[in-house]
């Protein structure tokens, strides 16, 4: 298939098998195609028409059976997006969901400029908590928690509503591999960096991770190298534990076994060392970039942003 720039336009009609939807504008682009925010012309209702290419076609199916199970439940109660329908439409595969305002990296970006207060933060913060809870009892792992994939429903109210979107990378608890690559580099928890067993608990550490980015209008750990990503870890949080080390199935991608008068202890590779195992050069680290060396620092954000 053509790329889907090429081939639809602003105001061209999309019809499925019971409605029609005009494209007002396209309000997002990615590997998988692009969104277009679309008229239903029976209704005049404004909706989000995720527009796939032909690539991706074949791995949404496991996406719509995780969409199916959440619409069996009042998505609006657990702070989840809506989702209408799945049509063909000429070469192309489209999905219908409400549409939401921005996301909150937008949201950052263009209405606030800056980092979010504590006060701001935590109403998102207990909506998301809703949203995973309500996954969980589902037995789904989203796999993709981050600014981007939470939308606002309107920035316009004094307590934000978000909604969680974005059920592409998600998948059955139940299926899960461990030793497998997921989530976002910087988002990625502990157990899955290590090749460890892991359980819908990597969402969780996804949710600390963007509530922390919020407030920091940065990333917590360094999002463009796995071992600084790794590094940072270590300085915040502590080495990993004995069994952790042991039994990862990508330790030695990280870590090494050493002797000292204690025995044989781990220790985290330096950065040629990483570079030579890996082949991967590791990067340094930002001259900008504040290090923090527990979270604890935190609370002095405020000093060292000078916001």
């Amino acid at each position: 298939m053509a790329a889907v720039e090429s081939q639809l336009i602003l105001g061209q009609v999309l019809q499925s098998s019971s409605t029609q939807y005009t494209i007002i504008e396209f309000i997002g682009e990615g590997a998988f195609g692009k969104v277009a925010k679309c008229q239903v012309n029976s209704t005049s209702e404004l909706v989000a028409v995720k527009i796939l290419k032909d690539t991706f076609v074949q791995d949404m199916e496991e996406e719509l059976s995780m969409l199916s199970k959440i619409n069996l439940l009042d998505p609006d109660q657990f702070n989840l997006v809506k989702f209408h329908e799945r049509f063909e439409y000429s070469s192309y595969t489209c999905l219908v969901f409400e549409l939401l305002e921005m996301n909150l990296l937008q949201f950052l970006k263009t209405k606030l400029g800056s980092s979010m207060y504590v006060n701001q933060i935590r109403p998102i913060a207990k909506q998301m908590l809703v949203a995973l809870q309500r996954l969980q009892s589902l037995g789904i792992t989203h796999n993709d928690i981050k600014p981007d994939n939470v939308m606002l429903v309107n920035t316009e109210e004094d307590t934000l509503q978000v909604k969680l979107i974005d059920f592409g990378l998600a998948h059955p608890s139940s299926s899960t591999t461990h030793g497998k690559w997921l989530q976002p580099m910087g988002y990625r928890a502990p157990e899955v960096c290590l090749g460890l067993p892991f359980t819908e608990a990597i969402d969780m550490w996804g949710l600390g991770y963007m509530l922390a980015n919020l407030y920091l209008n940065t990333n917590l750990f360094p999002v463009s190298c796995e071992y600084l990503m790794m590094k940072a870890m270590v300085e915040y949080l502590g080495m990993p534990s004995e069994d952790q080390l042991l039994f990862g199935m990508h330790t030695k991608r990280f870590f090494c076994q050493e002797a000292d008068e204690f025995g044989l202890g781990w220790r985290l590779l330096t950065p040629e060392e990483y570079s030579e195992i890996n082949r991967v050069k590791a990067k340094e680290w930002p001259p900008w970039r504040p290090h923090f060396f527990s979270l604890d620092d935190l609370l002095y954000v405020s000093i060292l942003y000078n916001i």
